[in-house]
């Protein structure tokens, strides 16, 4: 969805801890599949230099006209994504910068991140900055022998689209038990932003069309309280997006959408080695000026200039309920092969998601391990 920026959480990256992070995720509903494996690993050097790579692989099943000439029709569809951090620290004061690959049949992004935190107050308080800039290339995705229409005026068979983006975050501790944090992203969009799949439909004619430029914004703001005596930690998110365009020429704002997030995540230490999380999430978005779906709001205007029937740009409401054991693996350390394992941490989550459009509702499932090194 367009709750964020799709960069995430700004927080400044901390230091390595040497670790190798293994998981696999598993989303489901009624018409898409998406199997996704993890693996992280993280590097603590001299000098104070941290490395951090990661790769993921998405192997996503799903039902789309993409797939060839006779409309819907099942297709498989992988994307593969590596991505490398380094960060060096002197004292209060980290520096990093990442790079991240990710590609498939219809899409090809290159990004890169560059971060500086500063620590303040006796090191009660951290205050991160981010700045970095994406190119990505636009495709589609073409099965049988008919040649397709070109993407939209200008391009060919791809187009590109380029981002600019920053943010500025601030977390404090108040106490030995309480944490705030709160901050600020902006990403700068200029480029193809439609669906290539419904710029040009199968008798040629459009069937959507949006703005080139777009600037997105994130406020967000985060509290963290625990409570020693009864193991118990509670977390409390918001974050408010809201975005307009860049080439309006008539003083009109054509994107205009807003959401709200709100996410409570309570932790549960149970024993030594086990903890339980439980996350509730809730997701309101309002439409973009320019959607348009005669089936659903009567009146509205199909040959606007800018105009789309995309139901992730309407309006949407999700509901997530997420429940998730971290399992320290201590137990088996004086047992034959699986004391291997006894430094590492198991993961195990399930969740249900909601959601008011027509993707309908999904499972959501998760597994992994983190082991030291």
């Amino acid at each position: 969805m367009l709750a964020l920026l799709g960069l995430g959480l700004s927080q400044g990256s901390g230091v390595a801890d040497d670790h190798v992070t293994i998981r696999g995720q598993y989303y489901r509903e009624p018409s898409t599949r998406v199997v996704q494996p993890v693996v992280e690993l993280s590097k603590d050097l001299p000098h104070g230099i941290d490395v951090t790579a990661h790769y993921l692989l998405d192997a996503i099943t799903s039902a789309s006209a993409a797939s060839g000439p006779a409309g819907d029709t099942i297709f498989t569809e992988a994307r593969s994504e590596e991505g490398l951090s380094v960060g060096k620290s002197w004292s209060r004061v980290r520096v990093g910068v990442s790079y991240r690959y990710s590609g498939e049949s219809d899409y090809w992004s290159h990004f890169v991140v560059g971060s500086l935190t500063l620590r303040v107050w006796d090191d009660t308080g951290t205050l991160s900055a981010t700045f970095g800039g994406g190119w990505d290339q636009v495709g589609r995705r073409v099965q049988g022998s008919t040649p397709m229409p070109k993407l939209a005026p200008g391009c060919g068979h791809t187009c590109p689209l380029d981002t600019t983006m920053g943010g500025l975050w601030y977390s404090q501790v108040l106490s030995p038990t309480l944490l705030v944090q709160a901050g600020y992203e902006v990403a700068y969009l200029d480029g193809f932003q439609s669906s290539p799949y419904r710029t040009v439909s199968s008798h040629g004619g459009m069937m959507e069309n949006v703005p080139r430029k777009r600037w997105r914004n994130v406020a967000a703001a985060r509290a963290a309280k625990y409570f020693p005596a009864a193991g118990l930690g509670l977390q409390l998110h918001y974050r408010y997006y809201w975005d307009f365009s860049g080439d309006a020429a008539d003083g009109t704002n054509p994107w205009n959408v807003r959401s709200h997030t709100v996410e409570g995540r309570i932790y549960q230490s149970v024993g030594r080695d086990l903890e339980l999380r439980l996350t509730g999430r809730y997701y309101s978005q309002g439409s973009a000026a320019f959607w348009c779906d005669a089936a659903s709001a009567a009146g509205c205007d199909a040959t606007s200039r800018y105009f789309t029937s995309d139901p992730k740009l309407g309006s949407v409401t999700t509901k997530l309920l997420e429940l998730k054991i971290y399992w320290d693996a201590a137990i088996w350390r004086d047992l034959p092969f699986l004391g291997w394992f006894s430094a590492g941490t198991f993961e195990l989550s399930y969740g249900h998601f909601w959601q008011d459009t027509t993707f309908a509702d999904a499972h959501v499932a998760q597994a992994g391990y983190t082991f030291p090194f």
